[in-house]
């Protein structure tokens, strides 16, 4: 029986669709162009993770990296072997599946009975409609909304702090201490 080979799939990030054939033993993903795969995001260390060959799939592993590495919406640590259909996530902006090369979640079934679908472990009950959701897509959206409000928050405290500066400024530079703040200064009456 001939050997599975395996592949990554872009579901978020740069290319989305991009599709990396893992062919070596041991293969590195980051930022920088001198490994194997290499995604060009800020959030993504200059060396990520490493994947090894393991038995007839891989696992993969983190390297100390900043944004850390999620599988499944989990972080790990240490080693972790992957199993098909499985996302991993590099920070917030890039999202990979890993699948069996070939496979298409996403075709139809020609026959007549569609195959039994396993749920993935971790799961009970009905099977999760996309992987997505099963990494914690709402999750993601909440911690957007967060970040997006305390950036807007931060603008406005910056641009706040700007106008009373050039106010404070254009009344020193024209003498306007006793016209403005007249009653709270004293020797101005």
């Amino acid at each position: 029986m001939a050997s599975q080979s395996f592949q990554l799939v872009t579901r978020v990030g740069p290319s989305p669709g991009k599709v990396f054939e893992l062919t070596k033993t041991e293969m590195y993903i980051g930022r920088d162009t001198t490994n194997e795969i290499s995604i060009n995001d800020a959030e993504i260390s200059r060396r990520h993770v490493r994947l090894l060959k393991q038995g007839s799939g891989y696992s993969i592993e983190d390297l100390g990296s900043t944004n850390g590495t999620f599988v499944n919406g989990e972080r790990i640590s240490g080693v972790f072997v992957l199993q098909p259909g499985q996302t991993i996530r590099f920070g917030d902006n890039v999202t990979l599946s890993y699948e069996i090369a070939g496979y298409d979640p996403d075709a139809t079934v020609a026959s007549g009975q569609a195959p039994p679908r396993k749920a993935p472990q971790g799961f009970v009950g009905n099977v999760p409609a996309s992987p997505a959701r099963a990494a914690g897509g709402g999750k993601m959206k909440e911690m957007m909304n967060n970040r997006t409000l305390v950036i807007g928050c931060g603008a406005v405290l910056v641009i706040g702090l700007c106008i009373g500066i050039t106010a404070l400024w254009y009344i020193d530079a024209n003498a306007l201490w006793c016209d403005v703040f007249g009653g709270l200064i004293p020797g101005c009456r």
